[in-house]
């Protein structure tokens, strides 16, 4: 990754960070060595809540087209964050979350929890299951219940 995609991927994380630390009272903060950790993985977590369900990991990218999510099955780059932020889910227990986004774009939002959105996508590919929407819609939902 070049420095200047390292420098937007870690400016995306504060902006994460904030957001959540925002909506859930609480002081999230960005995962020391980009999950190198092995007890502590994603990219945004919140030290104070250890009964935060999930494992955030967060994405800015030139772009991430939806339009080949069916066709690439393996080589989509949505679905490549996704698998990762499964397998970084699994290791800590937790539901996974990716937060992400792309040049000019609104943040968007993958779960795969209980949670339904006014408006959503829902993904099934192969073994794969995930809902889209956006984050503001969802951290909205989500507020609410807590």
């Amino acid at each position: 990754m070049s420095s200047k995609s390292k420098t937007k991927g870690r400016s995306f994380e504060y902006v994460v960070r904030d957001l959540f630390s925002e909506h859930f009272n609480n002081k999230f903060e960005r995962v020391p060595l980009s999950g190198a950790l092995e007890y502590l993985k994603g990219d945004v977590y919140c030290p104070w809540l250890p009964e935060f369900p999930y494992c955030i990991e967060a994405k800015h990218h030139k772009e991430v087209p939806w339009n080949n999510l069916i066709s690439a099955k393996k080589s989509s780059l949505l679905l490549d964050f996704w698998k990762q932020t499964c397998r970084e889910a699994d290791k800590m227990k937790r539901k996974p979350l990716l937060v992400y986004k792309w040049d000019r774009s609104k943040i968007y939002v993958c779960w795969n929890d209980e949670i339904e959105i006014g408006d959503q996508i829902s993904v099934k590919i192969e073994d794969m299951y995930f809902k889209m929407g956006l984050f503001d819609d969802w951290i909205q939902e989500v507020t609410k219940k807590s």
